[in-house]
């Protein structure tokens, strides 16, 4: 501005006659004008919050989303509590999945995997798998799972690399026809044992490994089937009985037991033999060597009358177990010796499992348990939190969305007006 215009304008401004103002008017003034920035500001920061917060949920994995406090264990855990999943969680076609602690067959009839090292289930797109050949088997490490599927109108058991994705079929039989009851691993995962009902004309039961198949026709129909580490094979009749190799000899020898057997598992030194009870007060297993059948009582107050599934071996003398109570409420896992001593060991409620139906076709990858270190206090398994795969509840996002883009507005206005 120039000195002569800026005297013109003093001149104006000492001949004009002030108008009357409110004595605090210039106070009202800067108030408001401190209230209009406050609130752009304020409306600015809950914007860049709630949009940097949306961004952050969405693009963040699933496991921190929804995991748990507390490390994982290297390798990874079993899930403390094991659940069906959602009917609509989405089918995985790209196997390769990574090393997996549980598989079971969902109420759909779906194979289901849950990954060692996050806890989130799999729903898992294998080829050829049909509702009526449902009979899958997770290797004691994890890495592995065994299944059955039809191929160009043969039968085969096929084994899947769940680190690689990568497929291998170990045994073929010709039909579409036959059905394989039960898979199982022997303990160090070196075999696969199968049973069937109907294979060909007759039943049979067999182990596999890759290169290496046998088969075993019988005079009776099987109900489940084991294997140790040697290849040693020991299988129960629908109409009772366990049977066990003959030493020296060809073929199978009928043991005399007064527990039912539906279904057991194999000691990795193969000296004792994890069997399947009828709902009782106890577990029961079997000891090779001396053909006694052992038990271990429920401890008083941890479980009533309840069934007995064994699913593995953590050593030589501890077996894990799934237990169904009879009561009706949700089977748990039970870590114990086969009999009760100076050195017996009880772990009970190491896990849950949510339904009869899951547990029934349960398969656990028993080396991820940790060896116990003699305290009560010891996790056995891990809680990874919600992994259930439930949708995702948005409203409150599109709500905070919906006021902060108001209050943006609101503030950009104010701050207008006090410019303009």
């Amino acid at each position: 501005m120039s000195d002569d215009l800026r005297t013109r304008m003093h001149h104006v401004a000492d001949e004009v006659t002030p108008l009357p103002v409110s004595a605090d008017l210039w106070r009202r003034g800067r108030a408001a004008r401190r209230r209009a920035q406050a609130l752009a500001v304020a409306a600015v920061l809950v914007f860049l919050a709630s949009v940097g917060g949306g961004v952050a949920l969405w693009s963040a994995p699933d496991r921190e989303a929804r995991t748990a406090s507390g490390e994982v264990p290297a390798g990874g855990a079993i899930p403390s509590r094991i659940e069906d999943i959602p009917e609509d969680l989405e089918v995985t076609t790209d196997l390769a999945v990574g090393r997996a602690s549980v598989a079971f067959i969902s109420a759909t009839g779906d194979p289901v995997v849950i990954t060692a090292n996050d806890g989130v289930p799999r729903r898992l797109g294998l080829p050829g798998w049909a509702l009526e050949r449902r009979t899958l088997a997770l290797s004691p490490d994890g890495r592995f799972l065994a299944y059955q599927r039809v191929d160009a109108g043969t039968t085969v058991i096929s084994r899947l690399d769940l680190e690689t994705g990568r497929e291998e079929v170990l045994h073929r039989q010709p039909g579409e026809e036959l059905t394989y009851d039960t898979l199982t691993w022997s303990p160090g995962g070196e075999w696969l044992a199968w049973s069937s009902s109907r294979y060909g004309d007759v039943p049979a039961v067999g182990r596999i490994r890759p290169g290496e198949s046998r088969t075993t026709a019988l005079p009776f129909t099987p109900s489940s089937v084991a294997v140790t580490d040697s290849g040693a094979l020991a299988l129960t009749s629908m109409r009772g009985g366990l049977f066990l190799p003959v030493d020296g000899q060809r073929g199978l020898g009928r043991v005399t037991t007064d527990v039912s057997v539906g279904a057991f598992a194999f000691s990795p030194d193969g000296h004792y033999l994890s069997l399947g009870t009828e709902p009782g007060t106890s577990s029961s297993t079997f000891d090779v060597r001396t053909q006694e059948v052992l038990r271990h009582p429920f401890p008083p107050g941890t479980l009533g009358r309840s069934a007995a599934r064994p699913v593995g071996w953590l050593d030589d003398r501890l077996q894990v177990l799934v237990v169904q109570p009879f009561d009706g409420s949700v089977p748990e896992l039970v870590v114990t010796t086969p009999d009760v001593g100076a050195a017996s060991t009880w772990r009970g409620s190491v896990g849950s499992v949510s339904t009869n139906g899951i547990a029934n076709s349960l398969s656990l990858a028993v080396d991820l348990i940790p060896d116990l270190d003699g305290t009560s206090s010891q996790e056995l398994t891990h809680d990874f939190g919600d992994t259930a795969g439930t949708p995702r509840d948005v409203s409150w996002i599109i709500g905070l969305g919906v006021a902060a883009a108001i209050a943006l507005l609101l503030g950009l206005r104010l701050l207008w007006r006090r410019l303009t």
